[in-house]
């Protein structure tokens, strides 16, 4: 039976994926053996990842990883946890999950597959419609919403067609603020920080350049600070 191993960066994708999850993993691989997860953000989101992975992965053995509120402080924890495969011999009854969209653990899982591991990319569906672009296998796992969506009637999955429509570069970046309202606590000092803000576009599936791109574009933006102090006040 193949041993999986998943990786999981709560500051880059939703715990909703959980249930597509573990229906892809049992339908390829049977049962996760280990679910690492690291991320930031007050341990909100690494709290949230582990009460639906016990849900949806009863048994397994779950570890959690606070990593420093720092640009990518959690991709270099899972990092950590992936360069013991690095080293080891490939085993091919080993199969390495990564959740993540980000630009440093695709890379890893790309080193992995150089050194004979076998090695799977999964993510969330991108709300740019961006797909990754890597030679490591990648799966796009439904959202409970998509998978709703294909139980209703056809006139309906029409209307819905019509509600997902190509968004004007002005709602992407209208949708980007209101998700970071709703998402991100005020710092005492005014605005957001930098790196925070980052998470939240990157769940929304923007890749970095799509991410300077929408943040030049916040109204009346300010910048504040450097390094993990930065803060964007808009």
């Amino acid at each position: 039976m193949i041993r999986t191993f998943l990786f999981v960066d709560a500051d880059n994708q939703l715990p909703t994926l959980a249930p597509s999850l573990s229906r892809f993993l049992k339908t390829i691989a049977g049962q996760c053996e280990r679910a690492i997860v690291a991320g930031n953000a007050m341990g909100e989101r690494v709290k949230n990842w582990k009460s639906k992975l016990s849900e949806h992965f009863p048994g397994v053995e779950i570890s959690c990883h606070l990593a420093p509120i720092r640009k990518q402080s959690a991709d270099v924890r899972l990092m950590f946890e992936l360069a013991r495969f690095f080293h080891d011999q490939p085993d091919s009854a080993i199969l390495l999950v990564i959740l993540s969209r980000d630009d440093l653990l695709v890379a890893a899982a790309e080193c992995l597959v150089e050194r004979g591991q076998n090695v799977m990319v999964a993510v969330g569906p991108a709300a740019n419609g961006n797909s990754l672009v890597t030679d490591v296998p990648v799966v796009v796992l439904a959202t409970p919403q998509q998978t709703a969506a294909h139980a209703m009637s056809n006139s309906q999955q029409k209307a819905d067609v019509k509600e997902d429509a190509p968004k004007s570069e002005g709602q992407i970046v209208q949708k980007a603020i209101d998700e970071i309202r709703a998402k991100l606590t005020l710092n005492a000092r005014g605005g957001y920080a930098a790196s925070a803000v980052g998470q939240v576009l990157a769940q929304l599936g923007h890749d970095k350049k799509a991410r300077a791109n929408i943040v030049k574009q916040f109204p009346n933006l300010r910048e504040v600070g450097t390094g993990p102090d930065k803060r964007l006040i808009f």
